[in-house]
């Protein structure tokens, strides 16, 4: 190969990594902003757009006016609001505390075991 051929597959993969990174960048607001129950097609766009930028003004935003990571740090009264799991006695699935029979096997949560 001579050197203008390598050379044009050296540009050609730089711009391929550069158009990923745009891409990722773009879904990464994109997913940031269903987290956080803001549009996911404005970020997206948003983050198409403007690239790297982008990603860190929507991280930026949602870490500070984000709703869920709100919730998460702080809780609501100062107890998360989230529910705490359990794992079922039955099947060993991941199930809210709150309930009182597994949702996938619908054994009990608490007492005897079946």
């Amino acid at each position: 190969m001579n050197f203008a051929a390598t050379n044009t597959i050296m540009v050609a993969a730089l711009v391929s990594c550069g158009i990923i990174l745009w891409i990722f960048c773009g879904y990464s607001a994109a997913a940031m902003a269903r987290t956080n129950g803001e549009n996911y097609t404005l970020w997206l766009v948003i983050g198409l757009a403007t690239g790297p930028i982008g990603l860190g003004a929507a991280w930026a935003y949602f870490r500070l006016s984000g709703e869920r990571h709100r919730r998460i740090r702080y809780g609501a009264g100062h107890h998360y609001d989230m529910p705490e799991i359990v794992r079922c006695p039955g099947c060993g699935q991941s199930v809210p505390s709150g309930f009182e029979t597994c949702q996938f096997c619908h054994s009990p949560l608490r007492g005897r075991r079946r």
